[in-house]
């Protein structure tokens, strides 16, 4: 057969098993080998996580065995193509893969691809090969930096129909997402849900919870965006076990595996407590990724030295804080960290405020220790709004709030301490830009709706968090 002919036989059986694998299986990424053939077929990714000036990891996951590899290559530059060593993947971790790729150039745009049992895996819903950037070799150099961030991603089980009182719903905010092209997409917890099945029996828990991963992430409409940047997550209580659980859940150990498998965090934790809180340098904006869960006493325990972060945790932040050199500081915790409860009555949802003496002991710290730049952000609670405390003295604490991404929206919103015409009560996402010279930053904080329209704006420039 003449070559041209071939390569359009090829085309026309690529479109059509693309169309069946989309009709039958929709939990499904659509890729096709290119070449050759593999047993295994690519499920989910690839998903960079956050570059450093030399490092990256990228995640992905199989639906079979497979040995995966990453062909990699400066953008435009095709010619300096490299090829990473085999990773296998198994079915004890999900099918899932992380390759560290090491000895990049600093601040310089890469493309890459996948390849399974050597063999090109074809990414069809993308014009051209997923990228990342790697960070400026000064590590607190200040750059153009956009970050995405959500929380509140429910996946209903297939077949599922969906219909305006869906749970999970409005997918199309995903594409919406990518099409902002962030350089960071923040992952604010609840990630996943996880259903009380799948934890029982325990023998099975494990694989349960391994599967309850594996059909989020290879949800279709995902796909884009997970090829989209850099990732980072922190974890939430759906995403780390039953609805509301704490440091009493039994398999805490589990759930924070599994996690290790599904991210590309750069670490998990310190070796004497363990956990899912990192930092991550981006230039001069550093993010503090806590665990509220791992370490969590009951929010309705009377004790009063109950703990959300947990001894170790919360030393580890302090530290962190103060040997920061970031311009902008972003503290981000699953639960609400600055909200109060509506009246003393009600404990209004889950956060910081049902932990009042650890949480006042903190922000004594914070203003006794002068720490400039910080600026909160969580998830959780299925609205959106930014959240500000008065500080005598000093500079007033926010936090943004943003949820749900694909979730049910609140039924009855209880904002307090709200920033007025802040509250998104309709599926959304945030991004925070960050912007301008050193010694004139600006962070500009937006949500959007699940269409792309801007809801809000509020703008913090660097002198505005800082203490007088």
């Amino acid at each position: 057969m003449h070559a041209g002919k071939w390569h359009e036989a090829c085309g026309a059986l690529r479109l059509v098993y693309c169309t069946l694998r989309r009709l039958a299986l929709p939990c499904l990424v659509l890729a096709l080998p290119a070449t050759g053939a593999s047993a295994a077929t690519l499920a989910g990714g690839p998903m960079a996580g956050p570059a450093t000036a030399e490092r990256v990891g990228v995640w992905l996951m199989t639906d079979a065995p497979a040995q995966v590899q990453l062909e990699y290559w400066p953008h435009g530059k095709p010619d300096a193509v490299q090829r990473s060593a085999p990773v296998a993947t198994s079915p004890e971790r999900g099918h899932t893969a992380r390759i560290d790729l090491d000895g990049l150039q600093a601040a310089t745009r890469y493309a890459y691809r996948v390849l399974l049992d050597g063999t090109l895996v074809a990414l069809d819903e993308l014009d051209e090969a997923p990228t990342f950037s790697t960070a400026p070799a000064d590590p607190a150099a200040p750059r153009e930096l956009l970050i995405a961030t959500a929380s509140c991603n429910y996946i209903p089980d297939a077949p599922y129909e969906i219909t305006k009182d869906a749970f999970g719903a409005g997918f199309e905010i995903f594409d919406t997402v990518a099409a902002q092209r962030p350089d960071v997409m923040l992952w604010l917890g609840d990630n996943i849900y996880y259903r009380d099945s799948d934890f029982e029996p325990a023998d099975e828990a494990a694989a349960r919870m391994h599967r309850r991963w594996a059909a989020t992430r290879s949800f279709a409409p995902l796909q884009r965006l997970l090829r989209t940047g850099q990732h980072v997550a922190i974890w939430d209580d759906h995403d780390y076990g039953p609805n509301n659980a704490n440091r009493d859940f039994a398999l805490k150990a589990t759930a924070l595996a599994h996690f290790k498998d599904y991210w590309a965090n750069p670490s998990y934790g310190l070796p004497d407590a363990a956990g899912t809180f990192t930092r991550v340098p981006l230039g001069d904006v550093e993010l503090f990724l806590l665990d509220d869960r791992y370490h969590r006493d009951d929010d309705a325990s009377e004790d009063p030295a109950r703990t959300m972060l947990g001894a170790a945790q919360l030393e580890w932040l302090k530290d962190a804080l103060r040997d920061s050199r970031a311009t902008f500081k972003l503290v981000a915790n699953g639960s609400r960290m600055l909200s109060d409860r509506p009246s003393p009555e009600q404990r209004g949802g889950e956060g910081w405020h049902n932990f009042p003496a650890e949480r006042q002991a903190f922000l004594d710290w914070l203003m006794a220790e002068r720490i400039d730049g910080v600026f909160f952000v969580s998830g959780d609670i299925h609205y959106t709004h930014l959240t500000e405390r008065e500080r005598p003295g000093t500079y007033p604490l926010t936090e943004l709030t943003c949820s749900p991404l694909t979730a049910r929206v609140h039924p009855r919103p209880f904002p307090v301490r709200e920033v007025a015409g802040t509250l998104v009560t309709q599926r959304n996402f945030c991004t925070l830009a960050f912007s301008g010279p050193a010694g004139a930053r600006v962070l500009r904080v937006t949500a959007w709706d699940a269409a792309g329209t801007r809801l809000w704006e509020a703008a913090f420039p660097a002198a505005r968090l800082r203490t007088p």
